[in-house]
């Protein structure tokens, strides 16, 4: 049998499939390797699922939605977990913060942008240092530069 058969049963299995079904798993915080475990789908044929235009924009969506709940889920172990243990909590809610990071970026990426900051003054200063002045002798009594015409 020529071509790729498993990965063509697992593309007619997913599209066999309710989208919602694949839709809650993605949106519960699994991993692709865990979906496609429980699904017994190849991770191609799901990425070329999610990649067929009637699924535009599933992945995010789910993935934005599964931030949403990791983020409630790390205000809770802060809440919930004991001084004792707070290295693990601290371990647990920084994960779960980089996760949510990834998958909704707009709204959970710190914003790393440059801070840029000018100091009017300070380039007042840089100009005058720049600047070259040039100032003519002046002579006592001529105001021609000292050629008076006298020899």
């Amino acid at each position: 049998m020529a071509g790729r058969p498993k990965h063509k049963r697992d593309l007619v299995a997913l599209s066999t499939m309710p989208v919602k079904q694949i839709t809650a798993m993605l949106e519960s915080a699994k991993s692709m390797a865990e979906i496609c475990m429980e699904l017994k789908v190849s991770r191609s044929a799901i990425e070329e699922w999610l990649a067929k235009p009637e699924q535009e924009g599933l992945l995010a969506r789910a993935r934005a939605r599964a931030a949403d709940d990791i983020v409630s889920a790390t205000i809770a172990i802060a809440d919930s977990e004991p001084v004792e243990e707070s290295q693990k909590t601290r371990l647990r809610i920084q994960t779960r913060q980089w996760v949510a990071e990834r998958w909704n970026a707009p709204a959970y990426a710190q914003n790393k942008g440059q801070n840029v900051s000018i100091s009017i003054a300070g380039l007042r200063l840089d100009a005058l240092r720049h600047v070259e002045i040039v100032e003519q002798p002046r002579q006592i009594g001529g105001t021609n530069g000292g050629t008076d015409g006298d020899g």
